[in-house]
């Protein structure tokens, strides 16, 4: 039985929270060989909404955090389909790094440090590395989810887009 999703909005839930928690959980895996402060996709977009002390992160936080970064992998993946809506669905893959590495440059780049934002692990580029690994993982997973479930219409409303140009 071969289940697809047609509806947009619920596909990108669906791949991009699934994709978040694999990431999620793989950039756990990875910074408990690393030394220092570490980031985690959790406590950072946690930290969007809440002060965190990165010595003190109870499990509340990373709890809240854990379902943001899900809500934050579905944004992602929403924008993702509609990148594809609009250029064709080829090339899943390279477009789904394309959009998950520019999103990283300009969310972890510009946005958090102009908000402050894992301040602490700045000086840490190891942990940055994992996290932007971490982002890659999230990039590979988001495109196999999408290409598994999409319902299908796939060319229909790409054609639908193009035609209204």
């Amino acid at each position: 039985m071969s289940i697809h999703i047609k509806d947009r909005l619920l596909l990108s839930a669906f791949s991009g929270g699934i994709a978040a928690v694999i990431a999620n959980l793989s950039l756990y895996a990875v910074n408990i060989f690393l030394p220092g402060y570490n980031i985690n996709m959790p406590e950072v977009t946690a930290e969007f909404f809440l002060n965190i002390d990165p010595n003190r992160i109870d499990i509340l936080t990373r709890a809240l955090g854990f379902v943001w970064s899900m809500i934050v992998g579905g944004v992602y993946s929403l924008i993702y389909i509609i990148a594809l809506d609009l250029t064709g669905w080829k090339n899943l893959m390279i477009k789904a790094l394309i959009i998950v590495t520019g999103g990283w440059l300009i969310g972890v780049g510009m946005v958090m440090k102009w908000l402050g934002i894992g301040e602490y692990i700045r000086g840490e580029p190891q942990s940055i590395a994992a996290f932007f690994g971490a982002h890659l993982v999230f990039a590979m997973i988001l495109g196999l989810l999408v290409k598994r479930f999409e319902g299908g219409r796939r060319e229909e409303i790409t054609a639908s887009v193009r035609k209204e140009d």
